[in-house]
């Protein structure tokens, strides 16, 4: 009985991730949930207690968000070596990549503009977090108190956060433009720091 119910609950949250994916947040409901899942729809009350509290589970059993390794791969050593600005240029290009081996995370950030929700405030508040401890890396390797590196990070990451989201159904052609002129962009405005 409990291993029937385990794969069911994972059914489940697997019929979630997979209507996200394919069709949008839109598309995301108890019925189109328990039709994807092969269930009836009331073992997502009884299994989760209801829509909220299963887009909350889903939100804690699935790596929506990345990893710190992602970002910072070099040492405080090799940190020492490298110009705050094109440390930051590499972590922000890392971001990018981070994010578009997403798809289901760029999904659940377009939703997060129009609706907030268990999962939308889940990713929300991992990506805060994750912020947090980032800035908080970056300001133990480069000991500069009078650079705002939150600030530069937080502005940038919004940036990026704006034009993915908004290009991520476009043409690649497309994209390359728009993401060449952010890049150029904020490898200017970074270079500030530098001077």
């Amino acid at each position: 009985m409990t291993r029937n119910r385990l794969k069911t609950e994972q059914r489940i949250l697997d019929a979630v991730g997979s209507i996200l994916l394919e069709q949008g947040y839109p598309a995301v409901g108890v019925n189109a949930i328990a039709r994807r899942a092969g269930c009836d729809k009331v073992l997502i009350y009884r299994y989760f207690g209801g829509f909220d509290e299963l887009l909350l589970a889903f939100a804690e059993t699935t790596t929506l968000w990345w990893e710190m390794d992602e970002i910072i791969t070099e040492t405080s050593a090799e940190c020492s070596a490298i110009a705050l600005p094109d440390f930051l240029q590499r972590l922000l290009n890392r971001y990018v990549a981070a994010l578009e081996a997403r798809p289901l995370t760029l999904e659940i950030m377009a939703w997060e503009m129009s609706a907030q929700n268990n999962l939308t405030n889940a990713l929300a508040r991992i990506r805060s977090e994750r912020g947090m401890e980032l800035v908080k890396r970056v300001r133990a390797f480069y000991h500069q108190p009078n650079i705002d590196i939150g600030g530069a990070l937080g502005v940038f990451g919004a940036a990026i956060n704006y034009l993915i989201i908004r290009t991520r159904n476009q043409s690649q052609q497309y994209k390359t433009e728009e993401w060449w002129r952010l890049q150029q962009t904020i490898a200017k405005l970074l270079q500030v720091y530098g001077d």
